[in-house]
């Protein structure tokens, strides 16, 4: 059942990233004041920021459960993916057109961008925090619901007399 609450979550999560970062580059794409423009795409692109950082917590609070419940520990890496995917998405594709867009109209002096390393950099803390996330769900798991011994293995131990 986690299983499947999982996949919906997924999908939802998926579809909802995938329309804030299309929304957020269609705004590059107008012809309007470029001001409002500018206005615009930052609105929603923080807007699906903040949707990526709660649905990937989310994600890996389910991935946790699934992990806790069924000992394997696909939803977390999943929902790591998901996190960075729509993260290099970000930085490499969408901050990148608008970095071109703002330099274009005369918005924007700069010349350079560190959105690319910033990406890489948050990409590989996610992983980190998921593999030591995992790593402390199957530790507790193993200590509070321990395998039992096989039948064999039961009957080959002597018995103990309590000599209290």
């Amino acid at each position: 059942m986690l299983n499947k609450i999982y996949f919906i979550l997924l999908a939802a999560s998926l579809l909802v990233m995938a329309f804030f970062t299309y929304y957020s580059w269609s705004w590059l794409q107008s012809i309007g004041s470029p001001r409002a423009v500018v206005e615009n795409f930052n609105f929603h692109s923080e807007l699906s920021w903040v949707f990526l950082w709660v649905s990937s917590v989310i994600l890996l609070v389910f991935g946790n459960a699934v992990h806790w419940t069924y000992r394997r520990s696909w939803p977390m890496w999943v929902a790591d993916g998901y996190f960075a995917a729509f993260v290099l998405i970000k930085y490499f594709w969408l901050d990148q057109a608008y970095f071109t867009y703002r330099k274009t109209h005369g918005l924007f002096e700069g010349s350079f961008d560190l959105g690319p390393f910033f990406a890489v950099v948050l990409c590989l803390v996610a992983v980190g925090i998921v593999f030591f996330d995992q790593f402390i769900v199957s530790r507790f798991a193993k200590k509070m619901h321990p395998k039992p011994l096989p039948a064999a293995v039961e009957e080959s131990v002597p018995e103990t007399e309590n000599a209290g």
